[in-house]
């Protein structure tokens, strides 16, 4: 009996120490990274944790927009789907963006949503994650554009 209970506990202790093994492994393959846009022509990636993904920076494009607008709490927002690729010195990323715009006095507008990465090359091929945006549109004559998003990125 005390042979049958040695091996039970010894059982539950190698569960155990493999679970967690398991959990922290899977923690340390995702990595916290922030991507700074500025006027939708430049970014900057930078890695909030350490992990496989090094800083970059290069040009940021956004197309293939679809709009449509919903009434919540009596505001208007644009709810709109753009794709965003970013071309670095390191690769390739691409993500889907999910925003909602809010215009606020003088021609500014606001935007909050999600991205999802769809694909990449380089040193993002591989990848899967995403996060959560937001940005501004200062409405000057010049169209500047400003927004960070952050997230998790990890391989597939």
């Amino acid at each position: 009996m005390k042979g049958k209970l040695a091996a039970i506990a010894a059982l539950a202790a190698l569960a155990v120490t493999v679970t967690a093994i398991a959990s922290a492994g899977s923690t340390r393959a995702k990595q916290r990274v922030a991507i700074q846009v500025t006027d939708g022509a430049g970014f900057v990636l930078t890695p909030l944790t350490s992990g496989t993904l090094k800083p970059d920076t290069g040009t940021a494009t956004f197309c293939c927009w679809t709009q449509r607008t919903i009434m919540r709490y009596g505001e208007s927002i644009d709810i709109n789907n753009p794709r965003m690729t970013l071309t670095g010195k390191l690769g390739t990323l691409v993500a889907r963006n999910r925003i909602g715009w809010i215009d606020v006095p003088d021609g500014m507008a606001v935007f909050t949503g999600t991205w999802k990465v769809i694909r990449g090359t380089g040193a993002y091929a591989g990848l899967a994650g995403g996060g959560r945006g937001a940005g501004v549109d200062l409405g000057d004559a010049a169209g500047t554009t400003k927004a960070q998003f952050q997230g998790f990125l990890r391989s597939k």
